[in-house]
C-alpha cells in the first residue's frame, strides 16, 4: 500500500463512478480533495459520502482542488477533453474504458501525457478480476488453443443518450467489445486479422417509433491470433438477459471462464477443476485504483493497463469498425503503423511479465 496520502478528485459518480468511490473511500493512502457530476443532487449526494466538496462542474473542481490525480468516470467524448486538461495541469489520469471514442483520439491522449511525464490508464476492469487471473494462469493447462467463442450482452433498454451518437463514442463494439478484446489481447497479443459486421436500428419492438441513432447495437467480430487460434466475438446492448462468458477450446479440453466462475473440463465436457469467486465491484475497483494510486506515488517506470497498452485493444476496435465498412478484414498492426506505433511501443510501460504476450 501507499505510505503517503494521495489527494485525487472524482469527475462522474453514477455507474462506474460509483464503483470508483466506494472503491477511493476504503482507501486510506487515497484522500478525495474534490468530486464532480453534472447532475447537481448526484454530485451533492456523493460527496457528502465522501467527506468532501462538490461540484458540477468538471473543469472547475479540476482547476480548483489541483488534486496529483484525476478518477474519470464520463462518457468518452468529456474525457477527452478533461484528460489534455490534467495534462496541462501536470495531473496523473485514470479513466474508465474505452481510452478514446477512435484510435487518432486515443494516440494524442497518450503522447500528451508522455509530455507531462504523467500517468495515464485505462480502467479495463476484467484484468483485476480473479475469475480472469485464474484463467490466465490455467491456460498452460489448456494447451494449444484453437478457438474462442466469447459473448458479451444486455439490454440498455429504449433511451441511448450520448451512446446513440458514433461519434460521441457510443456503439456496442466501443462500448461491450472493448472489454473481451481486452481480456484476448491480454492473453494472446494483437490479433494479425479482425472481421467484424455490426447491426443498427435495432432497439424498437414492434410497433415502437424511436430516435434515429447512428451507433452500432449488435457485432460479430472474427479475429485470427498467431499460431491458428481464432476467436469469435458477439456482443449486443439489446438483448437480454445478461451474459459474458470466454470459452476456450484447445489441446487439452475447454476453459469457461466469466466474471464469477471459471471451470477447467477436459476435451469430454467433465469437470477438471471450477474456481468462483463472489468479488463485489467494489472489490474489483480497489485493487484496480490501489495499483493506479501505488504507480502514481511511486513514479513506477511500468504500470498496469497504461494508455499505451491499452492502445492495442483500441486498434482492435478501430479494425472491427473499418472491416464493417470495407468488407474485409483488417489488421491492427497497420493501423498503429500508420500513426508510427508499434507493438512493442504499446508495451513501453506494460509489467514485465505480461510484455510477452
Amino acid at each position: 500500500m501507499v505510505q503517503a496520502t494521495l489527494q485525487a478528485c472524482l469527475i462522474g459518480a453514477g455507474s462506474f463512478g460509483a464503483h470508483a468511490l466506494a472503491a477511493l473511500r476504503d482507501l486510506p493512502a487515497v484522500e478525495l480533495v474534490g468530486l464532480s457530476d453534472r447532475d447537481t443532487q448526484v454530485a451533492s449526494s456523493a460527496a457528502a459520502q465522501a467527506g468532501c466538496p462538490a461540484y458540477s462542474d468538471h473543469r472547475r473542481v479540476v482547476v480548483e482542488t489541483n488534486p496529483e490525480v484525476v478518477f474519470l468516470a464520463v462518457p468518452p467524448a468529456p474525457a477527452a477533453e478533461l484528460v489534455r486538461l490534467a495534462a496541462r495541469r501536470g495531473i496523473h489520469v485514470w479513466r474508465q474504458v474505452p481510452c478514446a471514442r477512435n484510435l487518432h483520439e486515443a494516440i494524442d491522449l497518450c503522447r500528451s501525457m508522455d509530455r507531462a511525464g504523467r500517468k495515464f490508464a485505462i480502467g479495463t476492469q476484467r484484468r483485476f478480476m480473479r475469475a480472469y487471473q485464474q484463467a490466465r494462469a490455467m491456460l498452460p493447462r489448456l494447451g494449444q488453443a484453437y478457438l474462442v467463442r466469447a459473448e458479451y450482452q444486455f439490454n440498455l433498454g429504449p433511451e441511448l443518450g450520448w451512446r446513440g451518437d458514433r461519434s460521441a463514442g457510443g456503439g456496442a463494439l466501443l462500448e461491450l467489445g472493448y472489454h473481451i478484446f481486452d481480456l484476448l489481447v491480454w492473453l494472446w497479443g494483437l490479433p494479425e486479422s479482425v472481421y467484424a459486421l455490426t447491426g443498427t436500428g435495432q432497439r424498437a419492438r414492434g410497433g415502437e417509433d424511436l430516435p434515429v441513432y447512428d451507433s452500432d447495437d449488435t457485432a460479430a467480430t472474427v479475429l485470427r491470433f498467431g499460431g491458428g487460434l481464432a476467436a469469435v466475438v458477439t456482443v449486443s446492448r439489446c438483448f437480454g438477459p445478461l451474459a459474458e462468458a470466454v470459452r476456450i477450446h484447445g489441446q487439452g479440453g475447454l476453459l469457461e471462464v466469466g466474471p464469477e466462475e471459471c471451470v477447467l473440463r477436459d476435451r469430454d465436457g467433465n469437470v477438471v477443476e471450477r474456481l468462483a469467486d463472489g468479488e463485489t465491484p467494489a472489490e474489483v475497483f480497489g485493487r484496480m485504483i490501489d495499483a493506479f494510486a501505488r504507480a502514481a506515488k511511486q513514479d513506477a517506470a511500468r504500470y498496469e493497463c497504461s494508455g499505451w497498452e491499452s492502445l492495442r485493444t483500441q486498434a482492435v476496435v478501430e479494425a472491427a469498425y473499418l472491416s464493417d465498412q470495407t468488407g474485409q478484414p483488417e489488421d491492427p498492426a497497420d493501423l498503429l503503423a500508420g500513426y508510427d506505433v508499434s507493438e512493442s511501443d504499446c508495451l513501453r510501460y506494460a509489467p514485465a511479465r505480461r510484455s510477452s504476450s
